[in-house]
């Protein structure tokens, strides 16, 4: 089945369905079956490659407190 990106007007088939354009603001994203399909395969990444999970800092550093100024 060929599916069409409803923004970017880009036909792709249902097999390689991934989002093209993560990074742009897209009005269309939480109804597109695209983006949906390709996070569930993994694919929405910038290059199509599967997606790898990123480590995240959410510890502040020794001796300092989130949100404060310490300058």
């Amino acid at each position: 089945m060929e599916l069409e990106c409803a923004k970017y007007k880009e036909m792709m088939s249902s097999e390689e369905a991934y989002c093209h354009h993560p990074g742009d603001y897209c009005k269309f994203r939480t109804s597109c079956i695209i983006h949906f399909m390709g996070s569930e395969n993994g694919k929405n990444s910038e290059n199509g490659k599967k997606d790898v999970a990123k480590p995240e800092a959410t510890a502040a550093p020794a001796g300092r407190q989130p949100g404060r100024n310490h300058d």
